[in-house]
């Protein structure tokens, strides 16, 4: 297959540009105005046409058969979506040096913009900066010497972006390359459609609960006491109420403990859940300062009012981890789940649908971080409960309260859950205590401690699996390694994975100040802290990427489809209604195969389907 690097130049001016709009609304904007596109085939020399009328882009393009070819470019997000909604051009495989870039530089550097990338490689290519010079010119604007600098400009792009993808494609994995068109097609060819009466109604219903919250309060309590951390902690002393603090991790001095996750604001709120006055102030207070909800219910508004459909942008290797994260002002890989006793439809999942004729099929491998540190650690009472198809959040809980629990006994199993789920990394009494209150349930330090204590009792493998890590650390850092953790090989400053890639510990360093002693490493050339938890951790959520994504490429492979969103660990598809049963059947025979780099991995997938997102999941 012929490959075509493709680069788009457009207008753009001071208050309309990609900074400020996401890229759909950058190409919908009444300013847009493709200004020149440059088109290089393979080896050959890059060719760059203009034009005011926009059919003529499409004609010239399908000329050069790129709507036949692989189409390269750096951020192909954006070009792409010029090809798709601007001149109706889907080709049949997309190529971004960008994502390429974010597996081989990322981790050492905070840019991987094209003209960084090409420092970085020591290209012989440079990115010009001419585009500069175009803040606020149409093309009509433009004298003949500028046009040809602009063109000029446009053309070494193409060149630059060529001889990246060259220098860096034999750095990855075949399959990933799929994953990463996909990943883009997620976006660029979007399927969900968005129920507008729904997200209208989820708007009204968040701000609403914000008017109960202020409607609840003394009338001397306005919006800027409860917004301004120095009012409110002023309002909490004239109150008689202690101010909660705690120390700060950056600055390692008291600061305010005003987030529903510390712990002592937790301590705060259980302690006034009956008074009359602090308990709706501190509730008021939670709802005014998150505005998360209403501004995602603001924007997926605003995308089925103005588009209709759900264009789906995740960054591809966003994550030290190799997982995805959000982009464009929408996260989907986190929206909200469905409450359990929610008796109505007002929720942004049930406003995710399939278009007529199809249905929402999800799919989601079951424990797959918990089976996947069982595994690695050979910790044998987990592995077994994983292969006789037990449920590990009831087993732990059975032990934790020394009687038989079922799933019948949601709260109980809903703690043995949180223990599984949370204390494998090495997390502490004091953090699985918040997170255990987080989500409503009040639990005393003394049993909070014993659930800690009866884990690392149980399942002493996983505490062993993070001790040797220790080790390896510290052999990592000082050159003098090579080992295996299950099916990751430890070398100086890396961990090279079974699929070829690799989790990288820059700068792996042992640090002893004031603020924090112990073991640090760079990403991005910003600093993160390590010890032998956080790297299990890393290890499984890695291993665990790669299992999701073997399912991925199979499922496209054998079955012709490819997802619509992925979340963690949960696959979405969008399949025809009278095909739903042999989709679902063929998703979950691929998903309950244990991946390649571990064959007696016990693993396990449910999936359901429905006519929106949240009848799905």
């Amino acid at each position: 297959m012929d490959v075509f690097t493709v680069d788009f130049e457009t207008y753009y001016a001071k208050d309309y540009s990609l900074t400020k709009l996401s890229y759909e609304e950058y190409v919908h904007h009444p300013e847009f105005q493709l200004i020149m596109v440059g088109v290089k085939k393979n080896h050959e020399p890059t060719e760059v046409f203009s034009s005011m009328n926009v059919e003529d882009y499409k004609e010239w393009l399908t000329q050069k058969g790129v709507h036949r070819g692989a189409v390269l470019c750096h951020n192909t997000l954006f070009d792409g979506i010029i090809l798709q909604e601007i001149l109706g051009i889907i080709p049949p495989m997309l190529l971004d040096t960008l994502s390429l870039a974010q597996v081989v530089h990322k981790p050492f550097h905070r840019s991987i913009s094209l003209a960084k990338c090409l420092e970085h490689e020591n290209s012989p290519l440079s990115k010009g900066t001419f585009v500069g010079n175009m803040l606020g010119r149409r093309l009509e604007s433009l004298e003949p010497w500028e046009f040809q600098k602009y063109a000029q400009y446009c053309s070494d792009d193409c060149d630059g972006e060529w001889w990246l993808f060259n220098r860096l494609k034999g750095r990855m994995p075949r399959d990933e390359f799929l994953v990463m068109d996909m990943t883009m097609r997620m976006f660029i060819e979007p399927v969900f459609e968005l129920d507008k009466d729904i997200l209208r109604n989820v708007l009204t219903d968040t701000r609403n609960k914000k008017k109960e919250l202020m409607a609840r309060l003394p009338s001397y309590v306005d919006r800027t006491t409860l917004s301004s951390n120095p009012k409110f902690a002023e309002l909490l002393e004239k109150l008689g109420v202690t101010v909660p603090l705690k120390i700060s991790p950056t600055t390692q001095k008291p600061t305010f403990a005003f987030s529903k996750t510390d712990p002592e604001w937790k301590d705060l709120e259980d302690e006034y859940a009956d008074d009359d006055i602090v308990g709706p102030i501190l509730a008021a207070r939670l709802g005014v300062k998150s505005t998360i909800a209403e501004t995602r219910a603001t924007r997926f508004l605003k995308i089925a009012e103005d588009y209709g459909r759900l264009r789906v942008p995740l960054r591809y290797y966003g994550a030290h981890t190799g997982r995805y994260s959000g982009m464009q002002g929408i996260n989907c890989q986190n929206l909200p789940r469905i409450p359990q006793k929610t008796e109505h439809r007002n929720h942004l999942r049930y406003a995710v649908r399939a278009p007529a004729g199809h249905v929402v099929l999800a799919a989601d491998m079951s424990q797959i971080e918990a089976r996947i540190n069982a595994w690695l650690s050979e910790c044998t009472p987990l592995l077994q409960v994983f292969r006789e198809g037990g449920d590990p959040y009831c087993a732990f809980a059975s032990k934790v309260f020394n009687k038989i629990v079922t799933k019948a006994d949601f709260d109980e199993r809903f703690i043995g859950k949180t223990c599984i789920l949370g204390l494998g990394y090495g997390m502490g009494w004091k953090k699985l205590q918040g997170t255990l209150r987080k989500d409503g349930k009040k639990v005393s330090e003394s049993d909070v401690r014993r659930y800690v204590d009866i884990y690392r009792d149980v399942y002493h493998q996983i505490p062993a699996l993070w001790k040797y890590c220790d080790n390896v650390i510290e052999q990592m850092a000082s050159g003098e390694c090579i080992t295996m953790i299950g099916p990751v090989c430890a070398t100086k400053d890396r961990l090279t994975l079974p699929n070829g890639m690799a989790l990288w510990y820059n700068n792996l360093r042992f640090v002893d100040t004031k603020k924090y002693r112990g073991w640090s490493f760079e990403f991005a050339q910003r600093p993160k802290m390590l010890w032998g938890g956080t790297m299990v951790e890393n290890i499984v959520q890695s291993l665990s990427r790669i299992a999701i994504t073997e399912s991925m490429v199979q499922i496209k492979k054998e079955m012709g489809i490819r997802p619509a969103l992925q979340a963690h660990d949960e696959l979405v598809y969008v399949v025809p209604e009278s095909r739903v049963d042999h989709y679902e059947s063929g998703v979950m025979e691929i998903m309950t195969t244990p991946p390649e780099f571990a064959p007696d991995l016990p693993v396990d997938a449910e999936a359901a389907w429905g006519y929106t997102y949240g009848d799905a999941k």
